[in-house]
């Protein structure tokens, strides 16, 4: 294992919760997140936004996800 991959497995590792977000619940919240995101993130967010920021640090696939989602959601305004 390179030291990069290395490196980020133990970041993942110790920035773990103790109840992960799943990425079923993690794309139910999506939406509102990039919403969210968009509007200047008014106010303070609420712990589903929490998670879903957090998931998108942990999960590869699920911040490709977002990625794409953000700059559609750009892209429309």
């Amino acid at each position: 294992m390179k030291r990069d991959a290395f490196l980020e497995f133990l970041r993942s590792v110790f920035d773990a919760y103790e109840r992960e977000m799943v990425c079923s619940e993690f794309f139910d919240a999506l939406p509102r997140y990039v919403d969210w995101v968009v509007a200047g993130r008014p106010g303070p967010s609420d712990e589903t936004l929490t998670n879903v920021e957090h998931h998108i640090a942990q999960c590869k696939e699920c911040g490709e996800a977002y990625a794409a989602l953000l700059a559609i959601t750009r892209a429309d305004q």
